[in-house]
């Protein structure tokens, strides 16, 4: 038998987490990492080639977040307060807006009214019917595509009602901050702390299957190894943990991601000689932070209130899924493309001016298969379901399955990681 008690798969923010706390209250642990570094779906990139810590995943502090920004006071990091300026390509004009979605007299008593469950698409073509609710449509499934990464035919109204009622300012930027150090460097917090508590972390190795039939669960690797320890904590993004070859008895928790949404996204950084878009038009853009459009790459960002020359396209949603198998260079190509027709600038213009790019692919890695979760009409029950731990051996922790405010985003995949350390401590 191997000396750690518990194995942890996957060293994302949740394995990470769970394992920190866990080594701290003296437990024997280790990660298995199929990829070969720490963060999984938080990816920092180059400094030098981008000129600040830039990121190909995880970018935001949504919202309070507390678990999140006590972590980051821990690690002496810190946090930046969003702000600037959204504008919107609407009708070929460009405009100005104070949020993300658009004003509707009629959306709070609609969805009030709701009493079954629908797709959000289904609730905005029932509900809003005239040629002039158009505009107002369109924002709605821009926000459920590009902030939730969702299929609109799929996607919960009960669950965007409650937050666009409960939380409306969720959609608003200056409730939400970035950590100046960047995500890596919080991530490079906990895994010196594992490593301090004695965590050994095993890098290039997948696990393929997980067997829980007797006393112990042994846990098999890529490379060969198998590891029989009292508990695993299996913290993978939801379609990998269907690619495991689970024994009977766990079976059924695979069935059970089959009711939760995934959402895919397509990341693309480009680093400009100078910040051209701010003269580009007759606007005034030197505040833009978001600019939003009807493109396949439907938003775009600064870092603003920092000043640098980077801007960040964001494909997210169905859209983001046909182009998984595309090559980076296809889809930076299509990037300008979507560029050009923003700003009516030549490409050869944009080009000139480009310094370096980083197109990061969600759907196409391996690693991950898309970005992040989010609640169906189907999902329901689902994410306690799958939280359950199976005869305290095999637990289930990620971006999904926390129990507070915040699944779907880094501060619900600490948040679990976290909730589940504490099971797990309790029963021990």
């Amino acid at each position: 038998m191997d000396k750690e008690t518990i194995i942890v798969v996957g060293a994302g923010a949740a394995g990470l987490m769970a394992a920190r706390e866990l080594s701290k209250a003296g437990q024997k642990v280790a990660i298995v990492e199929a990829r070969d570094r720490i963060g999984g779906r938080i990816m920092p990139l180059n400094q030098e080639d981008f000129g600040y810590p830039a990121q190909g995943g995880a970018e935001w502090v949504h919202g309070e977040a507390p678990i999140t920004k006590a972590l980051i006071k821990e690690a002496g990091l810190t946090l930046i307060r969003e702000g600037g300026e959204i504008w919107s390509i609407r009708n070929g004009e460009m405009s100005l807006h104070e949020s993300f979605i658009q004003d509707n007299e009629n959306l709070k008593n609609k969805l009030e009214e709701l009493k079954e469950d629908i797709s959000v698409l289904d609730f905005l073509e029932k509900n809003f019917t005239e040629e002039s609710d158009n505009d107002f449509k369109n924002s709605i499934l821009k926000v459920v595509e590009g902030y939730d990464a969702a299929d609109p035919k799929l996607i919960s109204t009960f669950t965007l009602r409650d937050e666009w009622l409960g939380k409306r300012e969720m959609m608003e930027l200056d409730n939400d901050h970035r950590i100046k150090e960047g995500y890596g460097a919080l991530i490079n917090f906990l895994e010196k702390e594992c490593i301090k508590n004695g965590v050994k972390i095993h890098f290039n190795s997948y696990v393929d299957k997980i067997e829980a039939e007797g006393s112990f669960v042994s846990v098999y690797t890529s490379k060969g190894e198998t590891f029989n320890v009292e508990k695993v904590v299996i913290t993978v993004p939801l379609p990998i943990m269907k690619d495991i070859k689970l024994s009977k008895e766990l079976k059924h928790k695979q069935e059970i991601v089959n009711n939760i949404g995934y959402g895919n996204a397509i990341k693309v950084l480009m680093k400009f000689k100078t910040r051209w878009w701010e003269n580009a038009t007759e606007k005034d853009l030197s505040k833009m932070a978001f600019i939003i459009c009807n493109e396949e790459f439907l938003t775009w960002w600064t870092q603003y209130p920092q000043i640098n020359t980077v801007l960040t396209g964001w494909m997210a949603g169905p859209v983001a899924l046909k182009y998984k198998n595309y090559a980076g260079q296809e889809i930076f190509n299509l990037a300008v493309d979507t560029l050009t027709n923003i700003f009516k600038i030549k490409k050869e213009v944009i080009l000139d001016d480009l310094v370096t790019y980083k197109v990061v692919n969600w759907p196409g890695d391996p690693f991950t298969k898309g970005a992040y979760s989010y609640t169906t009409v189907d999902t329901k029950d689902s994410y306690k379901e799958l939280a359950k731990p199976y005869r305290d051996q095999v637990f289930f922790a990620g971006e999904a399955l926390y129990s507070g405010e915040g699944t779907a985003t880094v501060e619900g995949a600490l948040g679990s990681g976290l909730e589940t350390a504490r099971k797990i401590l309790k029963i021990s």
